[in-house]
């Protein structure tokens, strides 16, 4: 090699050095190779496993360097040091913490010989070489190893509500000297507390229930929280433009409604936060770090130009420029997830802005319903320029809907005249008008959407594709879709999704779209921003190195168009019977309000508000179990009070309350109820003036006379609504009252709380008041509680060796206590307990002692545990702590402990549906699997039938749909039918989707329920063939790829999926078991993601259900979890529920007991066959998958104790 070609190479060398290090920098993007290893709160563990690495020859001055690469990862960039890769995660800690990171080696390689590369600057590289190279002498001659350390854990960070912190690990140290690399396979990385930090992060001080999916997306340890008082009201922020004062009588309409529905709304012109993009996002970061109920959506109201206008961010990534909204959401960091959900009302004149207002709120309140259009939804997917990749995107995308959404009329459009046959689509109406192709959208344009005539059967349309969302200039798609029509004849659609430049391209498109629709129909999400946002999201989860920034670019280009909180109807609109007095008295205190459906059955979960005047009542909550919700009225002005209800798919019920003020109206006086807890009889307290658990409590409750006229002879009786309650003494007499008269009772209420009363429980008082003349008034109370909360923080295996409670071991636990509450925790004991049979608790009890509130402690004796030794390692055990304190309290808290440590020789799962997935390498495991080509290829002599499946390669990906000789159980789910795909995966039922482009599974993209073997983009080419063969002798299907080839690197690939029976191969859950065999295996699809891409990730192998939520994931894009095997020539996978399942073997009726019934039933199936009561798996006792009468004889012995 030449100097100049040397020259050459080490500027491509730095050049992607140098950007892996800006783009990681940048985006903070999680790289795969990091898992959780725990569960249990406070115990803060990472598994890491190395990605696939290469070690890359650099060539300079006619000496050879090593240099480690994997890709995605960053780089250590100390000049003249030895360049080396450096992995990043994401976690969640406590804020005010601050953390130190420790690194246990589980497993590592070495390599000798190896010089490393220096890292260079990109400063110092000119044309001479000899001057501008730089070696740091003193680490390449020190006896230490580079780096010191493996591990580095950031500074805390903000990610809206939550703080988290970036670990970095580097898997690979150098000993310079020696010149010797170790390789971190495998590790566990701990983040250790190291002590109190200042807490200056801007973070709202409540959860956003909008946000909580998108948290679990993407931050490994994420925990939803449960309570209503952990979360904040809904909040809107719209930015108006400077010009909006003639705007504000339709605007206020959108407004009231947003308000009427629960939600906090702010508004605020360009004239007040400045008309810059810059300013416009300071007023939001303001709003979002500072106001009680920051905004969880922002809409922008104005075209980015013109007569009303809102400016827009232009990406500086691409040559493009493309605009983009999406900036304005990024509040704290420099990364990729939005702190607020972002849209933008597009409009250019006041008629305009009116058509889009009265089509929102028509939509969400009162819907068309003269037919039913709300299960009607049109795929559009052009292959003539975009490829066949589009149709497919449009098949998954059609999945979601029919299988997870009920939808019943999915039209789709591959061919033909695109405009028309979109046109007539979208005139039928439509919920969701999905489009995937090419620049000029298949000939369908602004003034086919103007044409439309489907009035108020409004879509939601998402059309991915070059130019269709480039609204800086001119009118976009996405803009004409929204503005479309006049305020009383609308048409089009009620949101758009666009997406900006005439550069798109499509996997990346494909992955947005299939994303966008996977959120609202797996996910659930509700608005189309939220939707969007889980489309980029999909897009970084599929290209999670972020190739080229087109991660960054993509998900900068992406604009919604319409209301951000628009609530999108996703099924036919159901009816609510909402029930509450139509009248109340001035100074009540409370409204109960009953919600059910339409065939009055109780709805949980329906969103109540009520409001009043401006906000002197505005109270909103979720209705319970049993359909009820009690709000608060904390006014005493007489008028009219709105109820509104709503809840996804219906339609909100919006009614009023009259508030009156009649003659006679007695009721509470709240401001001067008095609460004794001393420890004078007859309470019995701390005399803290607030209710604790066990605690005797006194109330002396005033009443007020607010009507015109006296009453006379008013009794007042006490109950309680919360059931840990007592009332010991409900009943007083007050007296006579005149009017506007405030009676103090000589006497108290007595009330006494018992044990179970936690920290933060609400407790509900009503208070009955009667007159002479039998007239009635209510009144309620309702009291926060202080107390002690105690919570799992941490659990310590003490077993004198690697701290980890293995299989067939015996160890102690001690348990470290969190005491959250406000009050010290005294004389805490604990008992323990398991639903796992094959985790025996032979000393269930251990003390604490006192627990001050706001610290932790250490159990002062332990739990003693043993494993049984047939337990997998990675068993995720559950347990259950009942903790009792000295005042009484008792709480029972759950929490997971891991059994074992997971290796390369251990089973991967289970799933939540219990498969594992058992490799050749487990051999260990009497269900691993042992590679045993059944060759049914007959160009090899194999007996199979040929399949009419061909694949040219480039969009010629084809399915075919058989019938099975059986029925094969997967996921619970029988099915008679698989469609086999050249791409190497099954497809169970029938499907016409032909996926090749590969995913990660379970998750958007591809069919569901799904086999993935190999799932890549194959070709037939090259005497590629697949093939069919069923095994009568041993009752099994086989489907074969034979002599396959891979699209991007024409690999050849052979591989084969064996169906067993599930009648003759048992297992615990009568799920059918799955052989996958890989004759010859080459994973080599690494992809192009210049601007001419061809789609990598390598290969998917796994399962996933129909719902594509649930699913187990063997490898994607060449990474392996702990315990699965790579793959390779000559192996097998044994995909079953058999696992460390300790049911007991004869409980074929599966009560739990052995006895007589067992045998009676395994009699009947003997002689008649009959299987409606029996497991088969647990009546095969001695396990040769036959039932006969000696499994019979085997369960009588273990009867009778023989």
């Amino acid at each position: 090699m030449n100097m100049k070609q040397s020259y050459a190479r080490l500027i491509m060398t730095l050049t992607i050095g140098l950007f892996s290090i800006l783009y990681a920098a940048a985006e903070n993007e999680p790289v795969q190779g990091f898992g959780l290893k725990s569960q249990v709160k406070g115990d803060h563990v990472l598994q890491f496993n190395i990605p696939d690495y290469e070690l890359e020859d650099v060539t300079l001055y006619g000496q050879t360097f090593k240099r480690p690469v994997i890709d995605g990862a960053g780089l250590s960039s100390l000049e003249g040091n030895p360049e080396l890769p450096v992995l990043t995660t994401f976690y969640t800690v406590e804020p005010g913490k601050s953390y130190r990171v420790q690194v246990n080696i589980i497993s590592s390689e070495t390599v000798e010989n190896v010089d490393l590369l220096p890292w260079q600057t990109w400063e110092n590289v000119t044309v001479d070489e000899v001057v501008n190279f730089k070696r740091n002498i003193n680490t390449y001659t020190d006896l230490a190893p580079y780096p010191e350390k493996l591990a580095v854990v950031s500074e805390p960070q903000t990610f809206r509500n939550l703080e988290m912190v970036t670990v970095s690990f580097t898997p690979f140290q150098y000993q310079p000297l020696e010149q010797k690399l170790e390789i971190i396979t495998s590790a566990e990385i701990e983040l250790v507390e190291t002590g109190s930090i200042a807490d200056n992060a801007h973070r709202p001080a409540k959860r956003s229930r909008v946000f909580e999916k998108l948290y679990e997306s993407i931050i490994i340890n994420y925990e939803r929280f449960m309570s209503d008082e952990d979360f904040q009201k809904p909040s809107i922020l719209y930015i108006l433009p400077s010009n909006s004062s003639n705007l504000m009588s339709t605007l206020n309409q959108l407004f009231n409604w947003r308000h009427k529905a629960g939600f906090v709304v702010n508004f605020a012109s360009t004239n007040t936060t400045g008309s810059s993009a810059s300013a416009i996002k300071n007023y939001i970061q303001n709003a979002y770090q500072s106001w009680n109920d920051p905004p969880e959506y922002v809409a922008l109201v104005g075209d980015a130009s013109g007569p009303y206008s809102i400016p827009t961010y232009y990406d500086n990534w691409s040559s493009y420029n493309g605009e983009g909204d999406f900036p304005y959401s990024q509040l704290e960091g420099n990364d990729l997830f939005p702190e607020v959900l972002i849209g933008r009302i597009s409009f250019s004149s006041t008629t305009e802005l009116s058509t889009i207002i009265n089509k929102t709120i028509q939509y969400e309140t009162n819907p068309y319903m003269g037919e039913n259009w709300f299960t009607r939804a049109c795929m559009v997917g052009d292959p003539s320029s975009s490829g066949i990749s589009c149709v497919i995107t449009k098949e998954v995308a059609r999945h979601y809907l029919e299988e997870l959404g009920d939808y019943d009329d999915v039209r789709t459009v591959y061919s033909g005249s695109f405009p028309n046959q979109m046109v007539n689509n979208l005139n039928d109406g439509l919920t969701f008008f999905n489009y995937r192709g090419y620049w000029g959208i298949s000939g369908f344009n602004n003034g086919h959407v103007s044409g439309l005539s489907n009035g108020f059967k409004l879509c939601v349309a998402t059309v991915i594709t070059c130019g269709t969302g480039s609204f800086a200039s001119g009118t976009s798609i996405s803009e004409t879709f929204i503005r479309a029509g006049t305020p009383s004849q609308p048409k089009g659609g009620v949101a758009a999704v666009g997406t900006a430049t005439l550069g798109t391209h499509t996997m990346f498109n494909n992955a947005v779209d299939m994303g966008f629709y996977y959120g609202v129909f797996a996910d659930g999400l509700e608005t189309p921003s939220a939707a969007l946002v889980r489309g980029t999201l999909h897009l970084y989860q599929t290209y999670p190195s972020n190739p080229n920034n087109f991660v960054s670019i993509f998900t900068h280009w992406n604009s919604l168009m319409g209301d951000p909180a628009l609530r999108m109807w996703t099924a036919v609109p159901q009816n609510f019977i909402v029930t509450y007095d139509n009248s109340i008295n001035r100074g009540t205190n409370f409204i109960d309000i009953h919600v059910t459906d339409s065939d009055d059955i109780d709805m949980q979960d329906a969103y109540v508000t009520i409001l009043k005047g401006s906000d002197e009542v505005f109270e909103s909550g979720y209705t319970n179990a049993a359909g009820n919700i009690t709000l608060p009225i904390n006014s005493f002005a007489i008028g009219n009070m709105f109820v509104t209800v709503t809840a996804k798919n219906y339609i909100p019920h919006q009614g009023t309350v009259q508030i009156t003020n009649p003659e006679t109206n007695v009721n509470i006086l709240s401001s001067l109820v008095v609460v004794d807890d001393d420890g004078n009889e007859p309470s019995n307290g701390n005399g803290n003036g607030i209710l604790n658990s066990s605690e005797v409590v006194e109330l002396t409750i005033p009443i007020h006379n607010y009507g015109t006229s006296s009453v006379a002879n008013v009794i007042g009786t006490l109950t309680a609504h919360s059931s840990n309650v007592n009332v010991n003494f409900g009943t007083i007499t007050y007296g006579g009252l005149d009017s506007n008269e405030t009676l103090i009772p000589t006497e108290p209420y007595v009330i006494e709380l018992d044990n179970s009363v936690i920290e933060g429980q609400n407790i509900e008082l009503r208070l009955i008041l009667t007159d002479e003349n039998n007239n009635s008034w209510e009144g309620m109370l309702t009291y926060n509680t202080a107390g002690s909360y105690l919570d799992v923080i941490s659990v310590n295996v003490i077993d004198g060796g690697n701290g980890v409670l293995d299989p067939g071991e015996t160890a102690e636990l001690q348990f470290v206590l969190s005491n959250s509450g406000s009050v010290n925790a005294t004389n805490v004991m604990a008992s323990l307990n398991t639903n796992l049979p094959a985790l025996e608790i032979t000393d269930e009890n251990s003390v604490w002692g006192t627990i001050i509130a706001g610290q932790m402690t250490s159990s002062v004796d332990h739990f003693t545990v043993t494993a049984d030794e047939g337990l997998i390692p990675g068993t995720m055990a559950h347990l259950f702590l009942t903790i009792t304190g000295g005042d009484g309290f008792e709480i029972l808290q759950p929490f997971t402990l891991q059994i074992g440590t997971v290796s390369v020789t251990d089973p991967l799962g289970p799933d939540e549906h219990g498969y594992y997935i058992y490799d050749s390498g487990d051999q260990i495991y009497s269900n691993a699997p042992f590679y045993n080509w059944i060759e049914i290829d007959s160009r090899y002599g194999g007996t199979g039938t040929y399949l009419p499946v061909y694949d040219s390669g480039d969009n010629g990906d084809d399915v075919y749909t058989l019938s099975l000789p059986f029925s094969f159980r997967m996921y619970g789910q029988v099915y008679g039918q698989i469609t086999i795909c050249s791409n190497g995966w099954i497809a169970m039922g029938d499907t016409d989707m032909q996926s090749f482009r590969n995913y990660p599974i379970p998750g958007p993209g591809g069919p569901s329920p799904m086999i993935a073997a190999f799932w890549d983009d194959l070709t037939t080419q090259s005497l590629g063939r697949v093939y069919k063969y069923y095994d009568e002798d041993f009752h099994q299907f086989i489907v074969q790829w034979s002599r396959m080839r891979t699209y991007d690197n024409n690999s050849p690939e052979t591989f084969q999926i064996i169906l067993k029976d599930p009648a003759y191969y048992f297992t615990p859950t009568g799920d059918g078991e799955i052989l996958i065999q890989y004759h010859t295996f080459n994973n080599t699809s690494t992809g192009s993601y210049g601007w001419g891409q061809v789609h990598g990730a390598y290969c998917t192998v796994g399962i996933e259900d129909v719902t594509a939520t649930k699913g187990l994931q063997y490898t994607f894009n060449n990474q392996y979890p702990t315990a699965a095997m790579p793959l390779d020539d000559e192996t097998a996978i044994l995909i079953t529920t058999r696992g460390s399942d300790m049911r007991m073997r004869g409980d074929v009726n599966q009560d739990g007991e052995l006895d007589v019934s067992d045998v009676l039933i395994l009699v009947d199936y003997i002689i008649n066959q009959e299987t409606s009561n029996l497991n088969p798996y647990l009546a095969d006792m001695n396990q040769d998958e036959i039932i006969n009468i000696l499994d019979m004889i085997g369960i009588i012995l273990i009867i009778m104790d023989y």
